[in-house]
């Protein structure tokens, strides 16, 4: 019983092991850094859809590159005044209490590690917490 009990410790450590959370101002610009390895960031708030905005060079056009947007590339609402820069850090211009939510890079996978017994452990990517601060 007891063994269970401490497995199951065991795993949401390692899953909430990999979420830093970051505070952020009303009214004030907030950056945001997983890794040069990021082009497209994705966040969920509160309503639990999946947004998504990314990096785009001078010449590239397309509805992810200036705005949030959701998976059908609908932009999301409310929405947010944001931007990737080319090294991968995700700006939001004016942070509101709606731009509060968890944030994460499907560019990046999760950390697997092989183990001396032959079995794999994962972790995941980086992920943020935004939240707002008091």
């Amino acid at each position: 019983m007891w063994l269970k009990f401490v497995v199951l410790l065991l795993v949401i450590y390692s899953v909430y092991g990999s979420i830093m959370i970051q505070q952020a101002e009303v009214g004030k610009k907030v950056e945001l850094r997983l890794g040069s390895d990021v082009v497209t960031w994705k966040r969920v708030r509160k309503d639990d859809i999946e947004e998504f905005i990314k990096y785009c060079g001078p010449t590239e056009k397309g509805p992810r590159c200036s705005q949030f947007v959701t998976a059908d590339n609908k932009p999301a609402v409310p929405e947010t005044n944001a931007h990737v820069n080319r090294d991968g850090t995700l700006v939001i211009e004016s942070f509101k209490e709606t731009d509060a939510g968890l944030y994460s890079s499907p560019d990046q996978k999760p950390n697997i590690e092989k183990q001396p017994d032959g079995s794999e452990t994962a972790t995941l990517a980086g992920h943020i917490e935004l939240i707002v601060k008091e």
